[in-house]
């Protein structure tokens, strides 16, 4: 028997400052969106997708107290001097996003403020942003001469013997970050360049700190904030960091200037 009056630690509440999305299941064209239920003023219910102009507003009435539209289809870009407009000329779901998350003098701070509340609205904001990007590739699967890969060789392979299945899966291409085919790739690439060049001669762990003087520069502007509040600012500065790190490791300014050496080298590394 065990006594739980002296609060062993397998009975402790969860004391981690990070926040997850956990997502059950295979994306497959029969997977839907969150069933976000809302109900209207004439009494029905209505259900609605992470593509609605309210729904980040609805999930977060804290963060967004006067109901104010999120990201929504059809956003055209701001045609300014400084802005170099895309051929495709509309907003998409990661730079509306990558644009929230800045910081701004001229705009209020409720969203950068929000603390854990804010943590939990950036993992749903890149679970909405995964999942359109899943849902593009499965309506456009045939255009991305992805039945090369539907043959009966890679059906047996996987160990998959009903015949009824072969043809029907969604391949995820290697564009797909995090993708099989996206690791296998920068794997091959990886094992390409060690056997052209020989094996790597350095081995580098590059973690993030979050008392650097540029993360707290980066605090100072709103008093009060901590930086496990703020994830998006640590990962701006981790983000830079480790670009010039990989920078003075191809250009020789301590060990010498490298013979060899691509992104996959790095992300097989661990570097980058």
């Amino acid at each position: 028997m065990h006594d739980r009056s002296k609060a062993a630690p397998q009975y402790n509440a969860p004391t981690g400052s990070e926040i997850a999305a956990l997502i059950v299941g295979d994306f497959s064209e029969e997977k839907k969106s969150p069933d976000i239920i809302i109900q209207d003023r004439g009494g029905g219910l209505r259900r609605i997708s992470n593509l609605h102009s309210n729904y980040m507003a609805l999930q977060y009435p804290v963060l967004f107290p006067y109901g104010e539209e999120g990201f929504k289809l059809g956003i055209k870009y701001s045609h300014t001097g400084t802005l170099r407009v895309k051929s495709r000329g509309e907003v998409t779901m990661l730079e509306y996003y990558a644009f929230r998350l800045q910081q701004r003098s001229c705009e209020a701070t409720t969203l950068l403020c929000g603390d854990r509340l804010f943590q939990q609205y950036i993992v749903d904001a890149f679970a909405s942003v995964e999942e359109n990007r899943l849902r593009f590739i499965i309506k456009n699967n045939k255009n991305l001469r992805s039945e090369i890969y539907k043959g009966i060789h890679d059906a047996l392979h996987k160990g998959d013997f009903d015949g009824n299945n072969v043809g029907k899966k969604i391949i995820l291409p290697a564009s797909f970050t995090g993708s099989k085919r996206y690791m296998v790739q920068n794997y091959q690439d990886t094992m390409a360049i060690c056997r052209f060049y020989g094996p790597p001669d350095l081995f580098i762990t590059f973690t993030c700190n979050p008392k650097w003087q540029e993360i707290d520069d980066s605090l100072a502007f709103i008093p009060g904030q901590k930086a496990n509040a703020r994830p998006d600012m640590v990962s701006r500065v981790f983000k830079l960091k480790v670009q010039e790190l990989v920078s003075v490791l191809k250009k020789g300014t301590y060990f010498g200037k490298s013979r060899a050496g691509t992104t996959a080298i790095f992300n097989i590394l661990g570097i980058y």
